[in-house]
């Protein structure tokens, strides 16, 4: 069968490339550049390059219309969210026999809104973060009254925005005082729009994935960050299985439930050192990037996906996997380490793991109950390009 697999430069599309060419389909890997990262995999059929969907969505459409019709093209799996809502909009252009494998935009604007999600969960008994909605920038100051105290993190609503033909990308933000806060709101024009200003939660952070029908999970895993990128929080570079959660199983499938979710997600959640807790994060309604883990344990969500949306009904539940698997993503690792030495007076928080701890993990390379996340030993090609990017990057 062949299949197209979209944003080759991610390790997601990578783990999809090498999960589903494992099985014989023929993989058609789309980019920014036909020497991206899944590209470079021995699993990779063939190569294509595209524009990118955050700065053209009309342009990015007509080539992947163009992949589809040239290569009989049967499913495509994309991967990040804005060519997931470009290519949803052709839904129709595809021709009944080819599988988009992504839930409807509709449902994934239902998720997605941070500002409707939170009241959304507290509605359903999730617990969330202390949240304070805020309109947009001009009701700030009412907002401000509300806060107990800082730090506080700022969500806009939604991390990518359509304007016009591009899609805007705004991230998450922090603020450690008033002045601070009151600044990110006169200059971040992502914010103009609705937001939150959340508590900002101590604790580790923990990722439910799920494959999710309608009403009920058809497979399930969990996992901890160890390690992340920039070491305060962001990308995992670290992670590890873990056993399910019955609380996040519940409040994952609350949510999911309500919008009639079909296909992947990440429920993400940071466990609340004060009480214990789980307390909702985001939803991702998409592959995630520690997406190898999963199936490095057991649970191959490409493989089950593609099982899915080929016959809906055809898959039993299951919810066994290997725990106490770690996964690494070395170059991710080291800009760990990088960063917290470079900027050791920012990076003192005692709940950090040691540096001797993060060498250990960087050097252990055969240890027992791990693996990598681009690193493979039959597969070298995706190593020997991220390295390469990686020294070009450095140099310049």
């Amino acid at each position: 069968m062949n299949i197209l697999v979209t944003d080759g430069e991610n390790r997601a599309a990578l783990a999809v490339t090498r999960s589903l060419g494992r099985l014989g389909h023929a993989v058609y890997v789309s980019g920014k550049s036909n020497c991206n990262l899944s590209a470079a995999s021995k699993f990779c059929h063939k190569a294509l390059c595209t524009p990118s969907p955050l700065y053209g969505m009309t342009s990015y459409t007509d080539v992947i219309l163009e992949i589809i019709n040239n290569n009989k093209i049967a499913v495509v799996f994309p991967i990040t969210e804005e060519s997931t809502y470009c290519i949803n909009n052709i839904r129709g252009q595809v021709g009944g026999n080819v599988i988009i494998a992504s839930p409807m935009n509709s449902q994934i604007e239902a998720i997605r809104n941070k500002y409707e999600l939170y009241k959304l969960a507290d509605r359903l008994g999730v617990d969330i973060p202390l949240t304070v909605y805020v309109d947009g920038a001009g009701h700030i100051d009412e907002a401000v009254e509300k806060l107990p105290s800082f730090p506080v993190v700022v969500k806009p609503a939604f991390s990518k925005t359509v304007d016009g033909d591009t899609v805007l990308a705004a991230g998450v933000a922090y603020a450690d005082d008033k002045d601070q806060l009151m600044e990110l709101y006169s200059t971040n024009p992502a914010l103009k729009f609705p937001s939150v200003i959340q508590e900002r939660i101590q604790g580790e952070g923990s990722g439910l994935f799920t494959l999710f029908s309608r009403d009920h999970h058809l497979a399930l895993f969990s996992h901890r960050r160890l390690l992340e990128k920039p070491p305060s929080g962001g990308v995992s570079v670290l992670c590890e299985s873990i056993p399910l959660d019955g609380v996040m199983v519940d409040a994952a499938s609350k949510l999911l439930t309500s919008v009639g979710w079909t296909g992947v997600a990440m429920v993400e959640f940071k466990r609340d050192r004060r009480d214990g807790k789980p307390k909702l994060m985001e939803i991702n309604g998409r592959f995630w990037g520690s997406l190898q883990l999963a199936i490095a344990s057991g649970v191959d969500f490409p493989a089950l996906c593609l099982e899915y949306y080929l016959h809906k009904n055809g898959l039993n539940p299951s919810a066994m996997y290997k725990t106490g698997h770690k996964l690494k993503w070395f170059l991710g690792l080291l800009d760990h380490l990088i960063i917290r030495l470079k900027n050791r007076n920012l990076f003192h928080d005692a709940t950090l793991p040691s540096y001797g701890y993060v060498l250990h993990e960087l050097f252990n390379v055969w240890g027992k109950d791990r693996s990598s996340d681009v690193f493979a030993l039959d597969d070298l090609g995706p190593i020997m390009a991220e390295t390469r990017a990686y020294v070009r990057s450095l140099l310049r």
